[in-house]
């Protein structure tokens, strides 16, 4: 088991702070009709929604077609929202890879993100694990996992993650395969999305990148 939700839910709302002040693939389940896309990035050019940042606790930047988060062993988590926009149910397909830094780490999606102590997070690690969690109030909480999944692709391989925040319902999904449904009525309300990655041990450093990020209604 990865003892790690701790940190996670301790530290990942310090970096919002720095945030505001700085200011083989594989094809998505999600198919469409164009009415229902919120928003599409395929990262080959900055959006100018994205946060990009970059300090000495972490950085977002674009890089070869793709976002890039930078945790740099500061001990706290990173992210980027998606500023100008919240929403209450959205569907998230993303494509996300480890570049280089700790095996033992966190990549994934916040959503209906309130403030920085008030979101969930859905995310799988390098080394095979899934998390849903949420939370409140600066308070972390496990709604499932961490568990390990042959679903989720190791090492350097790409793994498409698809989170759908519906309703009372949350899901993750990697590569095809749910990993986990839960039900959690606490955090109901529209919020901020965010793409977000950290390296779990203090003092661990870690980057990942995402690609081709596609927001529907659900």
């Amino acid at each position: 088991m990865k003892h790690t939700t701790h940190r996670i839910g301790r530290y990942l709302s310090i970096i919002l702070m720095v945030v505001l002040t700085a200011c083989t693939s594989v094809t998505p389940d999600i198919t469409e009709t164009p009415t229902n896309i919120l928003l599409s990035d395929d990262f080959s050019t900055p959006h100018p929604d994205w946060t990009l940042f970059d300090t000495d606790v972490g950085a977002a930047y674009i890089r070869n077609k793709e976002l890039h988060l930078e945790d740099r062993g500061k001990g706290v988590a990173i992210y980027s929202p998606l500023l100008n926009h919240t929403y209450e149910n959205v569907k998230i397909s993303i494509e996300t890879r480890y570049v280089q830094g700790a095996m033992n780490n966190w990549m994934g999606v916040i959503c209906r993100q309130q403030d920085e102590t008030n979101y969930y997070l859905l995310a799988i690690s390098t080394d095979g694990y899934y998390l849903i969690q949420r939370v409140e109030n600066g308070a972390s909480t496990p709604l499932s996992g961490p568990e390990r999944s042959d679903a989720i692709a190791t090492g350097r391989t790409q793994n498409l993650l698809e989170v759908t925040c519906n309703g009372t319902t949350l899901t993750l999904t990697a590569n095809h395969r749910r990993l986990s449904t839960i039900q959690d009525a606490t955090l109901g309300t529209a919020g901020q999305v965010a793409l977000f990655t950290d390296a779990v041990e203090p003092g661990g450093t870690v980057v990942t990148a995402f690609d081709d990020f596609l927001l529907v209604r659900p």
